[in-house]
């Protein structure tokens, strides 16, 4: 959005804003507001080059993305060096943000998708190394490692 009023030395008069998360919408009322009063640290500026629509892209399914990596590699140690990294879902907006920011950080990426065929091209554009189908349900309790880390956007019990 566009600050209208601000009492921070951050903003002014005209800046273009984007929210993302603290939880707005979900446990703060506010989430489809065509006004709304935050704390300045919610706030990002946006860059010339993003539209408003554009912004919102990225400030939902990229933030998302950004964070299951950063704590993958915060809390699990993950680095490119460890291996492969499998992302289900990956024709989903979280999932094609999560190909996209691994491979530019090096990793090598797995896109899993139920359309793999389909979408091979538009995975290796993002940057996946390989495209592999939807997973099938592993019949043994434990079976060995294949990846080094997982954003899993899909659920369920395939992992």
């Amino acid at each position: 959005g566009e600050v209208i009023d601000s009492s921070s030395d951050d903003f002014v008069f005209g800046d273009r804003v984007v929210v993302t998360g603290n939880k707005l919408g979900q446990h703060i009322d506010g989430g489809y507001a065509e006004r709304l009063r935050v704390k300045h640290e919610w706030l990002a500026k946006l860059p010339d080059s993003f539209s408003l629509e554009e912004s919102m892209i990225v400030g939902s399914a990229g933030v998302t993305a950004m964070q299951c990596i950063m704590h993958l590699e915060e809390a699990a140690g993950l680095r490119p060096e460890r291996g492969e990294v499998l992302v289900t879902g990956a024709a989903g907006g979280v999932g094609s943000f999560a190909v996209a920011i691994l491979a530019e950080l090096g990793y090598q990426v797995a896109a899993s998708s139920g359309r793999a065929e389909s979408l091979k091209g538009y995975f290796q554009t993002l940057g996946a190394t390989r495209v592999i189908g939807r997973l099938e349900v592993e019949k043994r309790p434990l079976g060995e490692q294949l990846w080094a880390g997982v954003v899993d956007t899909v659920g369920g019990t395939t992992l």
